[in-house]
């Protein structure tokens, strides 16, 4: 499980998301969404499950949420300018911005940021797949393909409810997989603000550390 939660960020920032059973639209002016949340990572050598909840706030904020026996575990917050991981397990956490992150990732072209993110979590596109070319580290082309499931009306948008996704390596240098996510019990959160406080016993960890302890893990 600490590998999940220590890899899910390098997840989300290559970008994800995510149901089930009926429910009814959310109509009128919603401000902010909640729901449960069930992933499944097969990657870097996981095969792993967890639940949790995933709030999101239109243009504002993205958080997800990942727990184990009721208790969360990690914490990713995503807003316009920033980037926040925070390992409950390890004490340990990551800010940084969506800037930084970009130029680590992707070569600093501009690639990697919360709008693109966003787009993808609500399939903006409104489209059953998507393909995509991700340029990770400027270097390395990682070919994405994601299948949408069937989405929820949420006010003037269409919430996908469940977002299946596959990441190949083109030259078969680095190590990919399959993300699947699905979200269910959506609900409207109407003032809802993301919880971004860090407490003291935390330690910082930066990008270039967080991802040399993934490649340590791997071996």
């Amino acid at each position: 499980m600490k590998n999940l939660f220590t890899s899910i960020i390098l997840l989300v920032i290559l970008l994800t998301m995510g149901s089930c059973a009926s429910q009814r639209a959310l109509t009128g002016n919603i401000d902010a969404v909640s729901a449960r949340l069930e992933t499944q990572v097969r990657a870097f050598n996981l095969d792993e499950k967890a639940g949790g909840n995933i709030r999101m706030k239109r243009g504002e904020a993205i958080q997800i949420s990942l727990t184990k026996f009721g208790i969360e575990g990690v914490r990713v917050v995503l807003t316009p300018d920033s980037i926040l991981f925070v390992n409950k397990l390890t004490k340990t956490y990551l800010r940084t911005s969506f800037a930084e992150a970009d130029k680590m990732l992707m070569g600093g072209e501009g690639t990697l940021n919360f709008r693109n993110v966003e787009a993808y979590f609500w399939n903006d596109n409104r489209s059953g797949e998507d393909d995509a070319v991700l340029p990770l580290g400027g270097m390395f082309p990682i070919e994405l393909h994601t299948d949408y499931g069937r989405s929820l009306r949420v006010g003037e948008h269409r919430l996908p409810l469940k977002i299946s996704m596959e990441m190949n390596a083109a030259d078969g240098l680095i190590e990919t997989g399959r993300v699947q996510m699905k979200l269910s019990k959506v609900k409207a959160v109407n003032g809802w603000t993301p919880n971004t406080q860090i407490s003291d016993k935390y330690k910082s960890l930066n990008v270039v550390k967080l991802l040399r302890g993934l490649l340590n893990q791997k071996k």
